[in-house]
């Protein structure tokens, strides 16, 4: 589970009166700063939420979760999902990256003639989290959903395997009227009308970048929260109107001295890693578009061609064109 769910998980149970303390008391994560980007394995996720439920005896939680989690806060995972091409490349990349938003839970696509069913399940679960678990994916999903297809995406049809509640209203609130509880499995089912429906926010090559950066990421997720990690997915989500350190430490929730010194202390500084991030971009440029270097120099900053140029062969040994030709003695 990406840490970034946390504060918004923390700001729930704040309006019922709940501290952050008392949230993460006695779960291990006491010391976790929530601004980090980083992973929760699945015992630390199941601790913490299973803490939420217990505190907040709210049995809605998971729904109202699911409503404020939009893909900006999930980082460098969320871009992915928002550059996507449709709804279903939205719901093949969810799966792809379940281990990073609910490690307990086994997510699963099931395809028929017509349709295509986002199922979960967690049997070894306690029954009120995996419960917990689902109604967030679900109503994540959703709202997201809606969001980025204008509302065009038609109302998914829902099955869960649990009693219908006495609240059934705020279910079909979120997800219509086409509910079935008591169900033997749980899942969302999209028909190919709606799979097909293109994702507002698409955008093929960062995309690209962004699914690069997410399976790099994961592989090494015990470097998640490294500062130079997170300065490197905060220039990254920005595509080409990179930041400055000072906006960075801003988002970072620390003053600029603050993000330099811890920087240094990693052996690295803030333009070092955005001449990573901008190298990295403009190999994705040259290599995965047919865009002229002169457009490519404006994506990643620069004044002028000539100085991304002089750049890029700083960081290559090579020069822009003969990149777009690695072949070419």
């Amino acid at each position: 589970m990406h840490s970034f769910v946390l504060p918004v998980l923390a700001e729930l149970l704040a309006e019922q009166g709940i501290s952050e303390r008392q949230l993460l008391d006695h779960t291990g994560l006491e010391e976790l700063d929530l601004s980090t980007a980083q992973f929760l394995n699945a015992q630390q996720a199941d601790e913490v939420c299973s803490k939420a439920i217990k505190l907040s005896g709210d049995r809605l939680l998971g729904i109202k979760l699911g409503l404020r989690l939009d893909m900006v806060s999930l980082g460098i995972l969320g871009y992915a999902l928002m550059t996507s091409a449709t709804v279903g490349d939205v719901l093949k990349l969810l799966v792809r990256y379940k281990r990073a938003l609910l490690p307990s839970m086994r997510i699963e696509l099931i395809p028929s003639a017509d349709s295509v069913q986002l199922r979960s399940a967690a049997a070894h679960l306690p029954e009120a989290l995996e419960q917990f678990y689902k109604d967030s994916l679900y109503a994540g999903l959703v709202t997201n959903l809606n969001v980025l297809t204008d509302n065009h995406v038609a109302t998914a049809s829902l099955e869960l395997n649990y009693g219908e509640p006495e609240d059934r209203d705020f279910y079909e609130s979120v997800f219509g009227s086409s509910i079935e509880f008591n169900s033997d499995r749980c899942g969302l089912t999209f028909d190919a009308e709606s799979l097909a429906v293109a994702i507002s926010t698409s955008d093929p090559v960062a995309q690209g970048v962004f699914r690069r950066e997410c399976d790099r990421i994961l592989a090494n997720d015990n470097r998640g929260g490294m500062v130079g990690e997170r300065v490197k997915q905060a220039l990254l989500a920005s595509r080409s109107e990179f930041p400055t350190s000072a906006a960075v430490a801003q988002q970072m929730h620390m003053s600029e001295s603050t993000l330099q010194r811890r920087l240094a202390k990693e052996g690295t500084r803030f333009q070092q890693l955005l001449d990573q991030v901008r190298y990295r971009l403009a190999l994705e440029y040259l290599q995965g578009t047919q865009l002229p270097v002169s457009e490519i120099a404006v994506l990643l900053g620069f004044s002028n061609p000539a100085n991304f140029r002089r750049s890029f062969k700083r960081w290559s040994a090579a020069t822009p064109a003969q990149m777009r030709q690695p072949n070419t003695s």
